[in-house]
């Protein structure tokens, strides 16, 4: 399982390692789990052993997850709702040209979309993956279903995005192209912290998620 998504220190291990994205706080071990590289579970804290990797306890993100409103299945957002997960969508669209190419990509690309955690995290896990050859082929899914306000600072205001995390169509794949065959739950929840900053661009700044199937 090779769950990006989601990754906190664990999340090496879960790329199915990057099977499944777990809550913020854990996504480094979902993503490990995801992934299939148990044996990174201990580098990332994203997904769990397998690329499912143990699951990571749901609303773990550094505030409390509390969804109070039940999304329509066909929302219609904002414009400042659509900025947010844009931003999203920006973070997996480079999150995973780097992940296909990482021995010549950029990783500081990364930092156009991402900052904290999620930053940090993504370096992490494709240290490990690199390490051992594995890389990615596709990329992975991400279909919002809530927008809500969190937390603001002296950076600027923060947002929460929940929805369905999907790496159907993608894989992690060794040196010689050959799929990790542990991949877990294809499709599962994911859940992002979103700063819009001071300045008025956006980054993901945490990343994490439940193993509940969407």
């Amino acid at each position: 399982m090779w769950r990006p998504l989601i990754i906190r220190r664990s999340t090496l291990v879960s790329f199915g390692l990057l099977t499944a994205i777990l809550p913020i706080a854990n996504v480094g071990r979902y993503l490990m789990k995801r992934l299939g590289l148990c044996a990174m579970v201990a580098l990332f804290v994203l997904g769990g052993c397998t690329p499912g990797g143990d699951p990571v306890p749901s609303g773990t993100l550094s505030e409390p997850l509390v969804e109070t409103v039940v999304p329509s299945p066909t929302p219609t957002w904002t414009g400042e709702q659509q900025a947010v997960i844009d931003a999203v969508h920006r973070f997996w669209d480079v999150w995973a040209r780097i992940a296909q190419n990482l021995e010549t990509a950029d990783w500081n690309d990364l930092h156009e979309v991402a900052d904290d955690t999620a930053l940090s995290d993504a370096f992490a896990l494709w240290a490990g993956w690199s390490s051992m050859g594995y890389h990615l082929t596709g990329a992975p899914t991400f279909t919002p279903s809530s927008v809500r306000d969190s937390m603001s600072d002296h950076r600027g205001k923060q947002y929460i995005v929940r929805g369905c995390y999907s790496i159907e169509q993608s894989t992690l794949v060794d040196s010689n192209g050959q799929p990790n065959a542990d991949r877990g739950l294809e499709r599962s929840i994911g859940i992002y912290r979103v700063l819009k900053t001071t300045d008025g661009t956006y980054a993901v700044i945490e990343i994490g998620g439940d193993e509940v199937s969407c």
